[in-house]
């Protein structure tokens, strides 16, 4: 057994008894639930139940339609305003009727026969006079009625309107309404009130375009190498089951210790903890715990014990080992720097590398009948000590001896020096410490 495994096993004796103790939150009487009438219990698969009135947050987006949008008066028209028109006692063959609007240089358009009547800054009343004037013109007695269909300012109330991040829905030239935290009823009696400022008696439908806020949350359990969370909207009706699938499943390091953690109502500490029986749920099919999902629930999968101790030695072993193998691969890289080459015969051809970069408490011994400094040394990473020669020295003296490898560094053909490279023996490390001390 590796130096692993015992502390795996030691821990594991001394963990264990901290992850077997009683929940604080409470569970449920599954007994007693089942004698309960279906009004009393919780939400499951087979009991389901509405979600409760739905408030708005942001970034929902409201659809708001504008059913009685009538300026108070005096109401000046402007530009993309909508009238209606009628006119008698014209043209047979060019009827003025219908709908017309106001285009961006303020003027309707009657037709080709009639030509254009400016009527943006007017009120009703100026602009039917205007209209009826323009075709006195042209006709004998034509009579006009003009009445407003529909304002810029009622564009910009109907719609698409998105809950802005401080919770208003913004309503174009009529302002702004705060809308968070209110039900759809009290959404649609907020704007009421604030358009009746400019509005004569104004009603509007409000109701949700998209359900942006409202969401419930899956949360495997990484023992104790950091949860998953993963947020996923809710629309009415998912079950744990339903949650469980757009996870893809439980995972590999995940048991069947599940439950719903669910907050309270008026957030006063009665939170619920619901244990689920997922062999119960996926083996058999009951659905007493397929519980119903509701908006800010929680499913926490719980993961193995054993591979959460496995966690907690592998990070308390993880720096030792990344040490202890930085230093064997140095150490090693060194010793096959540090060889020498050599023929058939065991004979030393030359030192692979002898570049003075590699080596350290480089000490002076003596020179070679030649004149070659002969050194002590180490190489970095390597205990041991070692006699031969530095290749930079050699490249003024001797540079046939020495290479340049493609990694940057010298190397030395000591087959072609009256130097050989060796390493020290036992004794003779100790005097060659012992007069570097010296």
């Amino acid at each position: 057994m590796n130096t692993k495994s015992h502390i795996t096993v030691l821990l594991s004796s001394l963990l264990l008894p901290l992850f077997c103790g009683c929940h604080t939150l409470g569970t449920r009487n599954f007994a007693l639930e089942d004698h309960l009438p279906p009004g009393d219990r919780i939400p499951n698969e087979e009991y389901k139940t509405t979600l409760p009135k739905y408030v708005i947050e942001p970034p929902d987006i409201l659809m708001i339609d504008a059913l009685r949008v009538v300026p108070k008066a005096p109401y000046i028209l402007e530009p993309l305003d909508i009238v209606q028109i009628e006119s008698d006692n014209v043209l047979p063959d060019y009827p003025i009727g219908g709908e017309y609007q106001i285009d961006g240089g303020g003027k309707v358009s009657l037709g080709s026969q009639y030509g254009k009547v400016k009527i943006a800054g007017l009120t009703v009343e100026e602009a039917e006079v205007a209209v009826q004037d323009k075709l006195l013109e042209l006709l004998v007695n034509p009579t006009t009625s003009l009445t407003l269909v529909a304002t810029t300012g009622s564009q910009q109330i109907m719609g698409e309107h998105l809950v802005t991040p401080d919770g208003l829905v913004h309503l174009g030239t009529y302002g702004q309404v705060y809308v968070a935290g209110l039900t759809l009823e009290q959404a649609k009696a907020a704007l009421e009130k604030h358009l009746d400022e400019y509005l004569e008696s104004p009603e509007v439908i409000v109701d949700v375009a998209a359900y942006n806020s409202k969401f419930y949350y899956v949360i495997t359990d990484g023992a104790g190498l950091g949860d998953q969370v993963v947020k996923l909207p809710i629309a009415g009706g998912e079950t744990v089951l339903d949650a469980i699938s757009e996870i893809g499943g439980l995972g590999t390091n995940s048991t069947k210790d599940i439950w719903v953690a669910r907050p309270s109502a008026d957030h006063g500490g009665y939170e619920q903890r619901l244990p689920i029986n997922w062999d119960a749920i996926v083996k058999k099919g009951i659905t007493a715990t397929n519980y119903q999902l509701f908006p800010n629930d929680r499913i926490y999968i719980r993961a193995s014990e054993l591979n959460r101790i496995d966690s907690l030695v592998a990070r308390a072993t993880a720096p030792v080992e990344r040490i202890a193998g930085t230093m064997f691969l140095l150490t090693a890289s060194i010793r096959n720097l540090g060889g020498s080459f050599h023929n058939s015969d065991q004979n030393n051809l030359g030192n692979f590398f002898s570049d003075e970069r590699l080596k350290t408490d480089l000490q002076l011994v003596g020179t070679s009948p030649s004149g070659i400094n002969i050194y002590h040394f180490r190489y970095r990473g390597d205990m041991r000590r070692f006699e031969g020669v530095i290749a930079q020295e050699l490249l003024m003296t001797h540079p046939e001896a020495v290479m340049r490898m493609p990694n940057g560094y010298y190397a030395v053909k000591y087959d072609v020096l009256d130097v050989t490279f060796r390493e020290l023996t036992g004794a003779e490390y100790s005097r060659s410490l012992q007069k570097m001390a010296e």
